[in-house]
């Protein structure tokens, strides 16, 4: 399978936050629509940076809360690991895992057009896994 048809079924809507941004108004933003990051988006619409619930806590852990009325720039990973539609879903879990990441934006001709995160491959994999089982279920029924 591959990363275009995760779109396709989860849909590609993209959540994003200006670098300016507080912290504290990217938590609303991840509480609001139950995501674990959102993309960083520049003035220009250019992705700059992605920022995670992990990266919020670990700044809460360093800073307490003040960190929370910081700009997203200062937390934000600015590396952005992205990923095609013509990438597989095999590959996309062994980056996510390799480089110990949970969302990968999706860019097409220079244009981030989705979002996917470590439960949408996994649940790409569960699905692939369940038809290849009920493919191989018919076949054998069928030689009965």
């Amino acid at each position: 399978m591959h990363v275009a048809a995760v779109l396709k079924r989860k849909g590609n809507r993209i959540v994003s936050a200006a670098p300016d941004d507080s912290v504290a108004a990217v938590t609303r933003l991840l509480t609001e629509h139950r995501i674990g990051a959102v993309l960083v988006i520049d003035g220009d619409g250019q992705p700059v940076g992605i920022l995670s619930e992990r990266d919020v806590v670990r700044a809460i852990a360093r800073n307490g809360a003040a960190a929370l009325d910081g700009p997203a720039a200062n937390l934000m990973t600015r590396e952005l690991i992205t990923a095609a539609p013509t990438d597989t879903v095999a590959d996309m879990m062994a980056v996510m895992t390799e480089r110990r990441i949970r969302h990968v934006p999706i860019v097409e001709a220079g244009r981030v057009i989705g979002v996917i995160s470590i439960g949408d491959v996994v649940k790409a994999r569960i699905d692939d896994a369940e038809l290849e089982v009920e493919s191989l279920r018919g076949y054998v029924a069928g030689m009965g």
